[in-house]
């Protein structure tokens, strides 16, 4: 199962970084093209798909709990 490690976007208009930290975090960039939200809970992406670049990461959690 993934877990999210990252959930980041780079707006292609303005440049910013933006990243969700926590659920419900939803933040938009400083020109207001796209936004992020959900944390490492959810990936939720607001805003034409063209204007940003996808910067989430996500890894595979073992039966034991171990993050790989």
């Amino acid at each position: 199962m993934p877990k999210i490690i990252r959930n980041a976007i780079r707006c292609k208009k303005c440049g910013e970084v933006i990243e969700s930290k926590t659920v419900h975090d939803f933040k938009f960039c400083s020109c207001g093209s796209c936004a992020v939200d959900g944390g490492h809970d959810y990936l939720r992406r607001c805003g034409n798909r063209e204007d940003w670049e996808e910067l989430s990461e996500a890894g595979k959690v073992e039966d034991n709990g171990a993050l790989t």
